[in-house]
């Protein structure tokens, strides 16, 4: 499947990085985060987007206002639960296109936007 695959090279992408992955695919009753990561200190929310293409928009462009609001509420889920500290974490989003013709592009946005009140 194409979302694992673009996950499995986030993932790889971020710990050849110097991140340690902590969780996968955390899921909640208000939303899920693709990646909890950390480094440095930093407790890293990863939303992946993956694509075969930019035909249409760029993967990071589909992080809209709702899955903002579902990734925030997801992590404040995980801080609660893990007694993690909220004063340093970020949200990041990686984009991973894979064209058919092959060649694939990661890109890390670090601090892609932060959660809205």
């Amino acid at each position: 499947m194409l979302g694992d695959q673009g996950e499995a090279l986030a993932a790889g992408h971020l710990e050849a990085s110097g991140y340690t992955i902590l969780a996968r695919g955390y899921r909640t009753r208000r939303g899920e985060i693709d990646l909890i990561a950390s480094r440095r200190g930093v407790l890293v929310f990863v939303e992946v987007k993956t694509r075969r293409g930019e035909r249409f928009a760029a993967p990071a462009e589909s992080v809209d206002r709702g899955k903002r609001l579902r990734l925030a509420r997801a992590a404040a889920h995980y801080l609660a639960a893990s007694g993690a500290a909220a004063a340093s974490c970020r949200f990041d989003v990686i984009a991973v296109t894979c064209p058919e013709g092959g060649g694939v592009r990661v890109d890390h946005i670090e601090d892609a936007f932060r959660p809205e009140a």
